[in-house]
């Protein structure tokens, strides 16, 4: 019997860990510059420093808002990484993929912030992700948040953390939720 080519299947690439992990020391270095030696993932990023700086290289300013500031050693480790989930909330990473700050200065789950970091991979190499610009009748605007769930559309990010919050807080971690209503006072 012929084969029938609309009918096409799908496989789904299944990758290790260690690949993974490539696959964000390689995003990283395109954006940065900067590597690590095998075996530091962990320790390369567990400060945070490093995704600081791929946040400040590759997520643009939103419109409206002023220049952030470079990435500086002042900061302590558990304040760069508060802002850190913040900035990528801001910039459109789904709540579902955002880490905690001890997934990653616990090193707790690790495998969770290179999931993270290959979503943000894939939103700067499509050019997704809230920094991405619309032409309307009344002029460039942003695109507006939308909640994964129920698909509703906001224009500020607090408006869409209450809502995750208080609409769909079985899909927050704990520690995330305090997180963000923490920024919510």
């Amino acid at each position: 019997m012929p084969k029938d080519y609309f009918e096409v299947e799908v496989t789904e690439e299944v990758l290790s860990e260690e690949d993974r992990q490539a696959k964000v020391i390689e995003f990283v270095y395109q954006v940065t510059r900067k590597t690590c030696d095998v075996g530091e993932f962990t320790s390369w990023l567990q400060d945070g420093k490093v995704i600081e700086e791929v946040i400040f290289k590759s997520c643009p300013t939103p419109l409206g808002k002023k220049q952030r500031a470079a990435p500086t050693d002042q900061m302590k480790t558990q304040d760069r990484i508060e802002r850190i989930i913040n900035d990528l909330f801001e910039f459109g990473v789904p709540i579902e993929v955002l880490f905690d700050v001890d997934d990653l200065m616990k090193a707790k789950n690790i495998p969770k912030v290179t999931s993270c970091l290959l979503e943000i991979k894939n939103m700067v190499y499509t050019g997704q992700g809230r920094s991405k610009l619309s032409s309307t009748l009344d002029g460039v605007t942003k695109a507006p948040f939308r909640c994964s769930v129920c698909k509703e559309k906001f224009t500020r990010s607090d408006q869409l953390k209450y809502h995750m919050c208080d609409n769909h807080p079985d899909l927050i971690e704990p520690s995330l939720r305090a997180l963000l209503m923490k920024m919510r006072k």
